[in-house]
């Protein structure tokens, strides 16, 4: 299950930010993380839940994840990496509205195109 974790991740990383810093690419795989509850058996679930990554559902992956992304998730998964989310529980590519329904969100780091957010009161207030 460990192995499946860690391939959710790094797609998920690599669909999302393959083209940002590597800074995004970790915040990004936080945000996946954080949503998982910091659980490697939420993650694959957390990653299909209805709209909460816009490739998911819409746009099939490569069947082979480079290793940058991998590796980038094997840190994630495991907390070897500083946070670049700082705490965030959301994020969105600034070439694509942010959705309204985002009421409540405080943005706290930009990294290229991506702003990345969190709930302000909540437990996901907190960097990990």
């Amino acid at each position: 299950m460990l192995d499946q974790a860690l391939m959710c991740l790094a797609t998920t990383i690599y669909m999302e930010s393959a083209q940002e810093p590597k800074q995004a690419q970790i915040a990004v795989g936080y945000v996946l993380m954080r949503r998982a509850e910091f659980n490697h058996k939420n993650v694959c679930s957390e990653m299909k839940r209805p709209a909460q990554f816009s490739w998911y559902g819409l746009v099939k992956p490569p069947s082979v994840i480079q290793q940058q992304y991998k590796d980038i998730a094997y840190k994630v998964l495991h907390r070897l990496e500083v946070d670049y989310s700082y705490g965030a529980t959301h994020f969105h590519d600034t070439t694509i509205k942010k959705p309204r329904s985002w009421t409540g969100l405080q943005p706290v780091v930009k990294w290229s195109n991506l702003i990345f957010y969190k709930q302000g009161g909540s437990k996901y207030a907190r960097n990990p």
